[in-house]
């Protein structure tokens, strides 16, 4: 596994999709795994703010641009987003 230039461990697809689906159930919605939808299970546009700002504060700056959230609304969608915006490029 490779690590980033501050030696860290960047996260796993599998780690930021467990936290989507951990921050989402901490909002209050029903969330049971990465096909749920976050608008479907009554995610607002305060509470799709409220996950961007999580987001990242979590994994950086514009991780998770709001208009690929209404566009990539499932939780799996969302936490490939923020994967594909936090990884550095080589």
């Amino acid at each position: 596994m490779s690590t980033t230039q501050n030696g860290l461990t960047p996260p796993s697809a599998q780690d930021i999709e467990s936290w989507v689906i951990d921050f989402c159930r901490e909002l209050g919605l029903p969330a049971e795994d990465a096909t749920s939808n976050f608008f479907a299970m009554g995610g607002t546009s305060l509470t799709a703010m409220r996950l961007i700002a999580s987001a990242e504060e979590r994994y950086g700056e514009d991780v998770l641009p709001p208009e690929d959230l209404f566009e990539r609304s499932q939780l799996g969608q969302i936490a490939a987003v923020i994967l594909m915006n936090s990884t550095p490029v080589s």
